[in-house]
């Protein structure tokens, strides 16, 4: 068994093959996109790796023939342990036969020798995303017991909602146009003082829970209406549209707050619960009736983003930070940057790219023909508009 150590990574991989030189294309092909790769010559290694306490492993990618314990088992042995670690199973020798057993022992995917070896890596990288959005879920669902007790009492819950409200204020962080070395627009970002619901994913969460929603999303356009007015001429703000406020009349009210500056805000739609496919665009078209402009957040994060470059037919994308974070270091990444950037200006759309902390990450989307780049790397957020290093 091999293991691969790096500080900066995707993730660990466990292959598993008895043909040496299989494993040495999968610790290749998987390495040179970022991933940290252990290698086992059989099932019963593997079993040992997978126990071993220092070892987290993202995804399994095992060979189905092999002596001692075979894939098949293998991935048995694997659910017993786990049920949410993504086995992908690789064979010479496919059949229906086989894909109907590799399914009822839990496998995630089959792949076929010889492999392509790009293939290869997307599904690698597709498993283990998933097993990192199940771990995501059950983190937050651990939070929310341990911060409510185990029937999640919502009079608590109310009441420090109440407090985060009360106590909540906006962030500001600069998009800049590379191309012009100008500042473009600022993103208001929710905060709070409220120490249970600091992550805004909680906060949010937590108003979802609580059909506060309309009420949060009112605060935080009234909190931006107020602050735009400080703001230079032709500098945009982009401000978060939670799917459910979509049926929030005072957001369609001309005379709301942030309606008197429209032309100068930017909304970015958000798909944590999903946009009606018939509703949603009739809505959407009511705010650009009033001056807004719209544009969909987080492409590549897992939502149904790119559904909504049809649907809703934004003026800007915004690329997710899970795309950008060391995209100079891995070709995958820069293809995908890439060709959404091309689909992106073809559909009439800018493409913001977000968390951007480095200079080499800044140079890869100036290559990719991203020219609004917004990360730590430009400027933190921060109470006031602070401006940005150009």
């Amino acid at each position: 068994m091999i293991g691969e150590q790096a500080k900066d990574h995707l993730g660990r991989v466990l292959v598993v093959d008895d043909d040496p030189a299989i494993r040495r294309v999968c610790a290749r092909v998987l390495g040179a996109e970022g991933w940290v790769v252990t290698l086992a010559e059989n099932g019963r290694i593997a079993m040992a790796a997978l126990e071993a306490p220092e070892n987290q492993f993202d995804c399994v990618l095992t060979d189905v023939n092999m002596p001692e314990l075979d894939g098949f088992a293998l991935v048995s042995e694997v659910r017993k342990r786990d049920e949410e670690l993504p086995v992908l199973l690789m064979t010479g020798d496919p059949s229906l036969d086989g894909a109907v057993r590799a399914i009822d022992r839990g496998a995630v995917s089959y792949i076929t020798k010889p492999f392509d070896q790009e293939a290869l890596a997307a599904a690698v990288a597709r498993a283990a995303r998933r097993h990192s959005v199940a771990r995501m879920r059950r983190r937050a669902e651990s939070y929310g017991r341990a911060l409510y007790g185990g029937s999640e009492d919502k009079q608590l819950m109310a009441k420090r909602f109440a407090s985060a409200l009360e106590r909540s204020w906006m962030a500001y962080q600069p998009i800049v146009d590379v191309k012009t070395r100008t500042l473009f627009a600022y993103e208001a970002l929710l905060r709070t003082e409220e120490e249970s619901l600091r992550r805004t994913d909680i906060f949010i969460a937590t108003a979802e829970k609580l059909d506060g929603i309309h009420q949060l999303g009112r605060i935080v356009r009234a909190a931006v209406a107020r602050a735009i007015v400080e703001l230079p001429p032709g500098v945009l703000v982009f401000v978060n549209v939670h799917g459910l406020e979509l049926a929030d009349e005072e957001l369609f009210s001309a005379t709301s707050p942030l309606a008197q500056h429209a032309s100068r805000v930017v909304l970015e739609i958000t798909e944590r619960t999903g946009i009606d496919p018939v509703a949603g665009p009739a809505r959407v078209a009511m705010l650009r009736k009033l001056g807004y402009r719209i544009a969909v957040d987080d492409l590549g994060a897992g939502y149904a983003a790119l559904g909504a470059l049809a649907t809703l037919e934004p003026e800007i994308v915004k690329l997710d930070m899970s795309l950008i974070r060391d995209i100079d270091r891995h070709p995958t990444k820069r293809r995908v940057v890439g060709a959404i950037a091309t689909m992106c200006r073809e559909l009439g759309s800018r493409v913001v790219a977000e968390g951007v902390e480095t200079p080499a990450e800044r140079e890869t989307c100036i290559e990719a023909g991203i020219e609004l780049l917004q990360g730590y790397l430009l400027a933190k957020p921060a109470r006031g508009f602070v401006p940005p290093v150009l």
